[in-house]
């Protein structure tokens, strides 16, 4: 009960009468939506919405407040989900092209609506070690959770969740910016639930050309060492931002930040 009190005073702290429609939509069945630097961003609803709309907008727009406002280049969103990131980066650098890759089927209406009119390009893929199809898989109650890795879902899931395995395309950095002509990476972003480091292991070439790579660095990944020493030899500057109690989103740069 005092945790159900706690989180509606925050839902009116960050986003006052607002707050209202957020509540009563989804009683009623109806769409939900924030106000976010001048447009509606949507949302679907789930067990885990509420939380993320306390604790996760302000922190996707702290990463890209953290990008320096000088950088040229293609802006990659690797795990793209709502696409707030790639929304705030379109906005931020307007002449850049942004590319934001999400596979998962239930989330791709409502990101192509909401970065709709931008600079935004959505590829219906799930970046990866490897082309072609892999087995993607997603908890039904939370469209936040979502990896090609089983046991990374396994890890955010209760005992009781059902796990949905489902065939998507993907698509590895080297094959992205080949296809897509890209010569410069102003940022790469990637927030695709431990996948991190399979997806930058093979993909120096492309971390040549990138000036601002973004990570999310869950420090309980069988991975995260070795993400970190990969990360930060090839990008001497960095910066903790969001830090948790198991990790945080980490900006890492060429140049000073």
């Amino acid at each position: 009960m005092f945790g159900k009190i706690a989180r509606l005073a925050s839902l009116f702290k960050i986003y006052g009468f607002h707050a209202f429609h957020l509540i009563v939509n989804p009683m009623l069945g109806r769409p939900i939506w924030v106000p976010l630097n001048g447009r509606k961003v949507w949302l679907n609803f789930d067990s885990a919405t509420y939380y993320h709309l306390i604790h996760s907008t302000e922190k996707v727009k702290a990463l890209v407040d953290a990008v320096p406002p000088n950088l040229k280049g293609t802006i990659i969103d690797g795990g793209a989900n709502h696409g707030i990131f790639s929304l705030l980066a379109s906005q931020k650098f307007p002449q850049a092209k942004v590319f934001a890759l999400e596979p998962y089927h239930k989330v791709l209406p409502v990101l192509k609506k909401n970065v709709a009119g931008t600079s935004v390009q959505v590829i219906e893929k799930a970046l990866a070690a490897e082309d072609g199809e892999v087995v993607f898989y997603t908890d039904p109650s939370s469209d936040q959770v979502g990896s090609v890795l089983l046991e990374n879902v396994e890890s955010f899931v209760s005992k009781n969740s059902t796990i949905i395995e489902r065939r998507v395309f993907a698509v590895t950095l080297n094959t992205l910016v080949k296809t897509e002509r890209i010569s410069s990476i102003a940022v790469l972003k990637l927030d695709v639930q431990g996948a991190e480091y399979c997806i930058l292991e093979n993909a120096d070439d492309v971390l040549a050309i990138t000036e601002c790579l973004i990570l999310e660095v869950i420090l309980i990944e069988p991975t995260s060492l070795a993400l970190l020493e990969k990360a930060n030899r090839l990008f001497p500057y960095y910066k903790a931002l969001n830090p948790i109690a198991y990790g945080a989103d980490i900006i890492f740069s060429k140049s000073p930040l």
